[in-house]
């Protein structure tokens, strides 16, 4: 298990969150940016699995800031979780395709596919 690859995840919404604020996409700019933590980042299955956790922490705590979001404290729970298993899926579909010839552009477009569709239609809080 890589460390670094939690380490990168953990601090990596606080990387793209400037960005998301001047290019509203998220689900383009976080899939880029696993995308670069897989290119960068040799590590396995377990590693990723609590990469997207790690990622999912750092940004439920982000978006906890503005109260007005959350309301309850039940609500951050269930978020977070939610989000844990999008940000996980994500980082393996990415790490699993990239071991193919031009996976990593396919593990990106399925990725910000599923974001997509996750922000748009899954969210409850």
């Amino acid at each position: 298990m890589d460390p670094l690859v939690i380490l990168y995840s953990l601090f990596g919404p606080f990387l793209v969150w400037p960005l998301e604020y001047f290019l509203p996409y998220p689900y383009v700019i976080e899939e880029l940016f696993k995308v670069v933590v897989v290119k960068f980042t040799k590590s396995n299955f377990k590693s990723y699995i609590l990469a997207g956790i790690a990622f999912a922490l750092t940004e439920t705590i982000l978006y906890s800031f503005n109260i007005n979001l959350f309301g309850r404290i039940s609500l951050f729970f269930i978020r977070f979780i939610a989000t844990s298993l999008l940000h996980s899926v994500t980082f393996l579909i990415i790490f699993k395709l990239s071991q193919k010839k031009n996976g990593l552009i396919t593990g990106f477009l399925i990725s910000a596919l599923i974001h997509y569709l996750y922000n748009r239609y899954i969210p409850i809080y």
